[in-house]
């Protein structure tokens, strides 16, 4: 049997023909690149924001009135999103309870600790409502911050609550708290939304957005639901029955406010929003308090009130 040469390779012909080859597949995926970038949205561009300096203060503890904020869409900001999200789902993966409370104002109020008043029980505790009432009574500061609510949320703001145990029986640890701020502003005219995500009352985590004017106002609603038990259907209260779906576990539907989308209506904008519609047979959605939050936002969360359960 005869042995191969120990020195061989490809005839001239054959090195002609694989590198056209090569050529025509980095031509077309160069062609098929070009494509893409000239058709999507262009990235945007950073605008001077006027947020009051209240808002500046309270928001990221600087002082001001005015941030620079990407316009949406921003994929960047949408990176941080992500990031944010992250994070949210670990905190959410260690906490003992989860509360959403409603605001129509800044927040002021971020508790390293709240105390326990030794005749309650903390699981008793199974509402955002009752979480709200029992904040007013051990700590007072916060019951001008925080507004009642159940069923769907109709406040521009909110915070989220992420306790843990505490490791004393009279005391839950605050893990962190997430305020969702949804704000219109006049110079320019359109509306600046931030998520901040805060432990022991220091800014960890952020991202915003700014939202030129579309003339619909702050339309993103509710930022928080919250599905109750099912047995609390023993007490008849008529609309609010509609939330009353847990067969075990309360739990939420969050929404935070998408960078990648070009206002806070309808990711699709050619579609408008269900209201626009002529039938409403074609959205299904049987609770209508929060039909037309469908297709806005991609960062959308369901939470358990008690993950840890």
């Amino acid at each position: 049997m005869s042995s191969l040469p120990s020195n061989f390779g490809f005839s001239l012909v054959e090195v002609m023909v694989a590198s056209a080859i090569a050529a025509s597949v980095l031509t077309g995926a160069a062609l098929a690149f070009n494509a893409i970038g000239m058709n999507q949205p262009k990235v945007s561009a950073i605008v001077s924001v006027e947020i009051g300096q209240s808002s500046a203060k309270n928001y990221y503890n600087i002082n001001g009135s005015i941030v620079n904020a990407y316009k949406a869409p921003s994929y960047g900001r949408a990176a941080r999103a992500d990031r944010i999200r992250s994070r949210f789902w670990d905190d959410v993966s260690h906490a003992s309870a989860v509360f959403c409370l409603a605001r129509d104002g800044l927040n002021s109020f971020r508790p390293v600790y709240i105390p326990l008043d030794g005749a309650i029980d903390g699981r008793s505790l199974d509402s955002p409502e009752s979480f709200r009432v029992h904040l007013a009574k051990v700590m007072s500061q916060s019951s001008s911050v925080y507004k009642a609510w159940r069923g769907s949320s109709s406040f521009n703001n909110g915070s989220i609550f992420i306790l843990q145990p505490s490791g004393f029986p009279d005391f839950l640890a605050v893990r962190a708290i997430y305020d969702i701020d949804i704000q219109s502003t006049a110079k320019p005219l359109g509306t600046y939304a931030s998520v901040k995500r805060y432990s022991w009352n220091v800014l960890t985590d952020y991202y915003d957005i700014f939202y030129p004017d579309d003339e619909k106002g702050v339309p993103f609603q509710p930022l928080f639901v919250f599905h109750e038990k099912r047995t609390r259907l023993i007490h008849n209260e008529g609309s609010m029955d509609n939330f009353k779906t847990a067969s075990d576990m309360p739990f939420y539907f969050i929404w935070w406010p998408d960078p990648a989308a070009r206002s806070l209506g309808r990711l699709n904008s050619n579609s408008g929003s269900p209201s626009d519609q002529s039938s409403k047979s074609e959205w299904p959605n049987p609770l209508p308090a929060y039909s037309d939050m469908a297709g806005k936002t991609n960062y959308f969360f369901t939470v358990p009130l008690y993950p840890s359960m």
